[in-house]
């Protein structure tokens, strides 16, 4: 063995194989929970927009055929590659290079799709594309590995900063052929929240963007609204810190060259440094806020629609992010605003009614059932001459599918983030406003029921995930439905 070349084994099925085995356990099926990448790592998508896996296409390819050729051999049946145990192979690839270290996931079958009764791991670092593959079949533990039980495989393939490259396989043993997705599934992730932004930014806005808005990233009230105009603009939705522009927004600002930055929310939430900083990129930098979220919406709503109009307006509950979330990239392909409201109020309120005849509306969307809006809030504003159309679901899940039903049935891309946060989707629904794409959100471990058939009966050519392995599991990458 050469010393530049190393390479080991893990199994996880009740036996331990070879003396290059790491440790075995007995399989546990079931539902994964969170897992999120160490801190300072960022995640790498083996399905897209990322150029690690761009880069080694060709030779993750020539791997899968490699083990496939050897099974065939041994008279075994092919393996089926799994796009789930392609992210985590590729996640952990990267990982490894990012360390310049060789070592097995711990408890890697918590990232697994679940209904797996068997798994396995092979790592290797230090070999040609070409060569990886013999290593490990002359290897007696990697070789088991190749040719055990297994129906599925996942092949991932990083270089670190000296070019050395780091190898990952994982297998599982599943009843069932893993699902075909309706599109081609892209992640986009970055080591946090804001990097995230950064990338969803330049993912959809590759020309730069004329106007760009800003929101605190560690809260979601006033970035609600500014996702909508945002994307409505034509710009990016870009997150901060109270007190600092991340690199990362400030890198992807620059490149943006806007020529206005308008800031979502007071001083409080987001400081006067953070607009010194912003004046570096356009001197043109508004501050838009209001004396509190509902408010800031109504002053936002006015910012951009006050000269134009806004026939249509969308109005969602201010006291959770999931409804006013999904709205975003709805109201955004009609130009309307989303304004947030006291939904458990009696009626609405006389600041919203205001803000509506400003903007000369006639059409009033709400976005959630009557136990984040009540009928009475319907009710006047009926009374009041508006048309109102409700959008309620059985869940967030369901409401946020039947909104990308309603706009976006022909849409020939679509974004996918957890229900769960909203840091990720804040971003994301600006970008998905802009070109004119639905905005679903899901259960992190699986796809749930509603957009899983949404998205069936959309088939879009792209399915772009909005955040890494902590906010989306791999089974999401796979379609994996709940």
């Amino acid at each position: 063995m050469r010393a530049q070349s190393v390479f080991a084994a893990i199994v996880v099925a009740g036996l331990v194989l070879g003396p290059l085995s790491a440790h075995a356990s007995e399989p546990q099926p079931n539902t994964p929970g969170g897992v999120s990448a160490p801190e300072g790592v960022s995640f790498v998508s083996a399905t897209g927009l990322s150029s690690a896996a761009a880069a080694f296409e060709a030779e993750r390819d020539l791997i899968f055929q490699q083990a496939n050729a050897l099974r065939a051999e041994n008279g075994l049946a092919p393996l089926r590659r799994n796009a789930a145990l392609d992210e985590i192979a590729m996640d952990w690839a990267v990982q490894q290079a990012r360390v310049s270290t060789m070592s097995h996931r711990p408890n890697f079958t918590a990232m697994y799709p679940a209904g797996w009764t068997r798994a396995a791991e092979n790592v290797a670092f230090g070999y040609a594309p070409s060569a990886v593959h013999a290593a490990w079949a002359n290897s007696p533990g990697h070789r088991t590995n190749l040719l055990s039980a297994n129906t599925d495989i996942g092949i991932g393939i990083a270089a670190n900063s000296n070019g050395r490259l780091y190898y990952t396989q994982n297998f599982g043993r599943y009843a069932s052929a893993p699902p075909s997705p309706p599109g081609t599934i892209l992640r986009i992730a970055g080591n946090d929240r804001y990097a995230t932004s950064a990338l969803i930014s330049a993912s959809a806005f590759s020309a730069g963007a004329s106007t760009v808005y800003i929101a605190s990233g560690a809260d979601f009230p006033d970035a609600l609204s500014a996702a909508a105009l945002a994307g409505a603009a034509n710009g990016p939705l870009l997150l901060v810190t109270r007190d600092s522009v991340p690199a990362s927004i400030l890198t992807e600002l620059r490149r943006l060259a806007p020529d206005r930055i308008v800031v979502a929310g007071g001083p409080g939430v987001v400081s006067e440094a953070v607009l010194a900083t912003l004046r570096t990129v356009t001197p043109n930098v508004d501050r838009v806020f209001g004396t509190n979220r509902f408010d800031t919406a109504r002053q936002l709503a006015l910012d951009a629609y006050g000269a134009s109009g806004a026939p249509i307006a969308f109005l969602a509950t201010g006291s959770g992010f999931a409804d006013a979330l999904a709205a975003g990239p709805a109201a955004a392909s009609v130009d309307a605003p989303v304004l947030l409201i006291n939904g458990s109020a009696a009626q609405i309120d006389a600041a919203t009614l205001t803000v509506l005849a400003q903007l000369g509306t006639t059409s009033v969307v709400i976005v959630g059932g009557t136990g984040v809006v009540s009928e009475g809030i319907r009710f006047s504003l009926e009374s009041e001459g508006f048309a109102v159309e409700r959008f309620a679901g059985t869940d967030r899940y369901s409401t946020a599918s039947q909104l990308a039903t309603a706009f976006f049935s022909t849409a020939t891309s679509a974004y996918l983030a957890t229900g769960l946060g909203f840091a990720d989707a804040l971003s994301g629904g600006a970008a998905a406003g802009a070109v004119g794409a639905p905005l679903y959100t899901t259960q992190p471990s699986c796809v749930s029921p509603p957009p899983h058939t949404a998205l069936r009966a959309q088939g879009p050519d792209q399915i772009f995930l909005l955040g890494g392995l902590g906010s989306l599991l791999p089974a999401v990458a796979g379609f994996y439905r709940c």
